[in-house]
């Protein structure tokens, strides 16, 4: 009995030593494979640079060559591993703590000149009186008309407490505004809004996720608290492209029980790391509408998704971005704050989904493989909410109700691409310093808009108008039928009177759109944000689904 014990033993061991060994040698083969396929790589890379500079018929900046095989070689990976130098190490600090040293003023492109959008309260652009219009015409002395907006950000910016002088054109001025300013520390706010705008319904408006989104969230739900009972909340994620995967716990923290998984990340080197609440929830139970759009990416899909896959609230808008990578920040030298970002992990929601979408990178030849052909629609993976509600993995965080954008008439959209209404604004705030009487669109107002439109020599191609013009030179240069061309001279002509007509049939939407300009010009961007959401239709969506407890419940599966 004991020989027969023990032989059975014998065979137990050696059944699993050998398998063991032949794993382990073909792990040492493999580790050897890999090994060497780096010192090739590497010592190729050596060679080919060494060999051009040495040859190459022109001189070749040796840093900028080098540069250019590392981007060559990040860029067989996915968008988001990066080289970053001295601008974009400042540019990562900003959106980490949402803080920089500069001026505080949105600029943008207008009549192709870098104009002020907007000061921000309390900075000092808005101190020093600098206005909605002003046009940047130099940055210590130096023109800047040859440069794009990022550009002249670049150098507005810098140390706190470092002077900068900038030399404005003014609309109505005939000489220039020179100001010299000392640079502050500019907060950028995650919070852009927050109010009550229906009885009873607060509404906050995230547009980031930098190291203080969390505290500042917290604080403004408080403010709102003291004002009144909080019965429903929006949380606005539209357009907010994320952030800080710590700050998205923080944010879902607030709405969800203490220790609860929102989002675990896995990556073959990284390995699988969970990220829990750790703070009792303000809002526990209150009703909740997440609104999301396209722009709505990474830790905005954080939120929404572990929201939507706990049952905590009702997703409302279009599709979101589809960003699940995790990226961490690793020193290449310290001296000239030159990093590397590099994608480590994917982060998953509690369903077990993963958000990142499979065609960002189909060209990529490393990714690619795991991609599915381009001409096949990509299978939906089924996942359940807690509540055993089916949703999927297919990219982004698809809405519990699909509210599409508020659409725009082509009119308007030309309108404002050409900074019609903008420039009006500031025009009009100009000949009239205060607003006076009820905050609307008069008939005078309007047809003083109509009239500034025409002196702008505004016009707008509409789809389809320049292939006319084209039919009509052929056929006169063909000599075809004089009917022919008479009656497409005659359809262009009428396509021009109704193009004359356009502003008038268009005047309501016209109107909202100088009523959001002249809100900005007159009290400011809150006000100016404010009075856009008066017609939201995915926020108004959120209203009748937030005052419907029966269908809120029915949505969410809760019994």
């Amino acid at each position: 009995m004991k020989r027969y014990s023990f032989i059975v033993i014998v065979f137990t061991v050696l059944a699993l030593i050998i398998p063991f060994s032949d794993t382990s040698v073909q792990i040492q083969a493999d580790e050897s494979e890999y090994y060497t396929k780096i010192k090739r790589g590497l010592t190729y890379f050596r060679k080919v640079y060494e060999k051009i500079q040495s040859n190459y018929v022109e001189e070749i900046d040796p840093y900028e060559f080098a540069k250019a095989g590392i981007e060559g070689m990040l860029a067989s990976l996915d968008p988001y591993t990066v080289f970053i130098e001295q601008e974009g190490d400042t540019r990562l600090r900003i959106i980490t703590t949402g803080k920089y040293g500069g001026l505080g003023m949105e600029i943008g492109l207008r009549n192709d000149r870098v104009t002020v959008i907007s000061p921000m309260d309390n900075s000092p652009a808005q101190r020093a009186g600098i206005r909605a219009g002003d046009i940047i015409e130099k940055i210590n002395g130096e023109s800047v008309s040859d440069l794009v907006p990022e550009a002249i950000s670049k150098r507005l910016r810098g140390p706190v407490g470092s002077a900068v002088e900038i030399t404005f054109l003014r609309p109505g001025y005939d000489s220039e505004i020179i100001l010299s300013l000392k640079r502050e520390e500019i907060v950028i706010e995650d919070v852009s809004f927050a109010d009550f705008i229906k009885p009873g319904i607060a509404y906050v408006r995230l547009t980031g996720f930098t190291e203080k989104a969390g505290d500042e969230f917290v604080n403004e739900i408080k403010r709102l608290q003291s004002q009144n009972e909080i019965r429903g909340f929006v949380l606005d994620l539209r357009g907010n492209s994320g952030g800080l995967l710590e700050s998205a716990v923080d944010i879902s923290g607030v709405f969800l029980p203490k220790n609860t998984t929102v989002v675990y990340t896995k990556g073959i080197r990284d390995g699988e790391h969970s990220f829990k609440t750790s703070n009792q929830p303000i809002l526990p139970d209150v009703p909740l509408a997440v609104l999301v759009n396209g722009g709505s990416a990474s830790a905005s899909e954080i939120v929404a998704g572990a929201l939507q896959d706990l049952d905590r609230a009702i997703i409302i808008g279009t599709n979101t971005f589809g960003k699940g990578l995790v990226q961490k920040v690793y020193n290449i030298d310290k001296n000239s704050n030159t990093k590397l970002k590099v994608t480590t992990a994917k982060y998953y929601i509690p369903s077990g989904r993963c958000v990142q979408k499979t065609d960002y990178s189909q060209d990529n030849l490393i990714f690619a493989k795991d991609s599915p052909d381009s001409n096949q629609v990509p299978p939906k993976k089924e996942y359940f909410t807690n509540n055993h509600r089916l949703v999927f993995e297919n990219g982004g965080i698809t809405p519990d109700r699909f509210v599409l954008d508020d659409s725009v008439s082509y009119l308007v959209t030309e309108l404002w691409r050409n900074s019609i209404p903008f420039n009006y604004a500031v025009k009009y705030k100009l000949d009239h310093p205060s607003w006076t009487g009820k905050f609307e669109i008069t008939e005078k107002i309007f047809n003083q808009f109509v009239t500034y439109v025409a002196e702008s020599d505004f016009d707008y191609k509409v789809e389809g108008e320049n292939e006319l013009k084209r039919f009509i030179e052929i056929q006169r240069k063909n000599k075809v039928s004089p009917v022919l061309i008479k009656e497409a001279e005659q359809l262009l002509n009428r396509l021009k009177r109704t193009k004359e007509k356009s502003l008038e049939m268009h005047k309501d939407e016209i109107s909202n759109l100088l009523l959001r300009e002249f809100s900005e010009k007159y009290f400011g961007n809150k006000e100016k944000f404010r009075y856009t959401l008066q017609n939201d239709t995915q926020l108004g969506t959120a209203f009748t689904v937030l005052n419907d407890q029966e269908e809120y419940k029915k949505i969410l599966a809760i019994k």
